[in-house]
C-alpha cells in the first residue's frame, strides 16, 4: 500500500499597518450561539422524514441490502428488548467483515457470483449484527446519545469534540430512539443560517485545518487499500494524489454507497483507486465530477457552503502547486463556532 502523512501548512499571520504581526480575530455572534442552545436536538428535520433502525438480531446480509437500496452509510442498533438504542452500523463495517471473512482473493475471483459464494457458507449467512457489534467496531462508532429536549448545541459539541463520531442519537426517559441529528443535516442548518454567524464566516481554511495531517494514497493503489486505510486511521476521506503528489481526486467511505445488491463492488475494489473514482463519476450524478478543494485563504463560509452544495463532510486544502497540505473536516468547523 502507497500511502502517505504529509506535513500541514502553519497557521498564516496578518501584519498591521505598523509592521509588526498580529493575529485577526475572528468570533461566533452571541446570537447564533443563542439559537443552537434554544433550538432543541430534535428538530432538525429527518431525510423524507423517516428514521430507519435495525435490530441486533437482524442478519448482517440483510442489513447490508437495506443499507444499499436506500443509499444510507449507516444504520441505528436497537435491543430487540424494548427496542431500546444500542449504538451504530456502518456499511464499511459491513464491507470489512466480507474482506477479512471470505478474503481478498476469493472475493477477486468471485466477481459478480457474490451470492453463490454466500450460499454455500451457511454459517455466514447466520451471522447477526450483534456478531459485528464488538470491540473495536464499539471503539470506531461510540455510544453517546442525547436525551430528547436537549439543545442542538449539546449535539453539535459532541460532533465537534468526540473522534469518530459522526451522528448524535436522540432518546427519550426509556433510551428509546426517538430522532437523530447527523452532519450533513448540521452542514445544511449551518448554511441556511451562515448571515447570523458573525466575523467567524471571514476566517481563513488555514486557521481552521492546522491541527491535521493530510492521509494520502496514490491514484494507482488500489480502492480496497483506501478503504482499509480509513478504517485503520478511523478517518472518512482519503486524498488520492498523482505522481507529482498533486491532489488527483477524492475516495470517502461514501463511496461504498456505489455497491450494489448484487455486490458488483468487491471486484471493483481491487481496480485501482484512479478508475473506482472515475466509474463512480459515470454511474452516479450526484458525485462531485471534478474536485472539490479548498485554498488556504479561502472563508469559512465558503467551505460551509461547499460542503452543503456536494453533501460533503470535509475539504482537503491545497496549494499554489494543487498538493494537499491540510484537511477541513465537519469537526473542526463546529469545534471553531463553539469556541470562538
Amino acid at each position: 500500500m502507497n500511502v502517505s502523512e504529509s506535513g500541514v501548512a502553519k497557521r498564516p499571520r496578518v501584519s498591521d499597518q505598523k509592521g509588526t504581526k498580529a493575529t485577526t480575530e475572528y468570533h461566533t455572534n452571541v446570537e447564533f450561539l443563542h439559537l443552537l442552545v434554544r433550538l432543541k436536538a430534535q428538530q432538525l428535520p429527518l431525510p423524507d422524514g423517516k428514521l430507519f433502525v435495525a435490530q441486533r438480531t437482524d442478519k448482517v446480509v440483510d442489513v447490508w441490502k437495506g443499507l444499499v437500496q436506500r443509499n444510507f452509510l449507516s444504520v441505528p442498533v436497537l435491543q430487540k428488548t424494548g427496542s431500546k438504542y444500542y449504538g451504530f452500523i456502518d456499511l464499511a463495517d459491513i464491507v470489512k467483515y466480507f474482506v477479512d471473512h471470505f478474503g481478498e482473493q476469493r472475493l477477486k475471483d468471485v466477481g459478480e457470483n457474490f451470492w453463490e459464494l454466500v450460499d454455500k457458507e451457511k454459517e455466514f449467512q447466520e451471522k447477526t449484527v450483534n456478531d459485528l457489534m464488538t470491540y473495536p467496531l464499539s471503539k470506531r462508532n461510540p455510544f453517546h446519545p442525547v436525551p430528547r429536549g436537549y439543545s442542538l448545541f449539546a449535539a453539535v459539541e459532541l460532533l465537534a469534540r468526540e473522534r469518530g463520531l459522526h451522528r448524535v442519537p436522540i432518546v427519550d426517559e426509556d433510551r428509546k430512539l426517538v430522532h437523530l441529528a447527523t452532519q450533513s443535516q448540521v452542514v445544511d442548518f449551518l448554511s441556511r443560517n451562515l448571515e447570523s454567524m458573525g466575523t467567524i464566516r471571514n476566517k481563513p481554511a488555514s486557521f481552521i485545518c492546522h491541527t491535521h495531517s493530510v492521509i494520502t494514497i496514490h491514484e494507482n493503489d488500489t480502492a480496497i487499500n483506501a478503504f482499509k486505510l480509513m478504517i485503520e486511521k478511523n478517518i472518512h476521506a482519503v486524498a488520492v494524489v498523482n505522481d507529482e503528489g498533486q491532489l488527483s481526486g477524492v475516495i470517502s467511505v461514501r463511496d461504498l454507497k456505489a455497491i450494489s445488491s448484487d455486490a458488483r463492488l468487491f471486484w471493483r475494489l481491487y481496480q485501482t483507486v484512479q478508475n473506482f473514482i472515475q466509474k463512480l463519476k459515470n454511474a452516479h450524478d450526484d458525485r462531485p465530477h471534478r474536485v472539490i478543494s479548498a485554498k488556504p485563504d479561502e472563508s469559512y463560509e465558503s467551505i460551509i457552503k461547499k460542503l452543503a452544495e456536494h453533501k460533503l463532510h470535509g475539504l482537503f486544502v491545497v496549494n499554489e502547486e494543487h498538493k494537499p497540505v491540510g484537511a477541513v473536516a465537519l469537526k473542526d468547523i463546529l469545534l471553531e463556532l463553539i469556541t470562538h
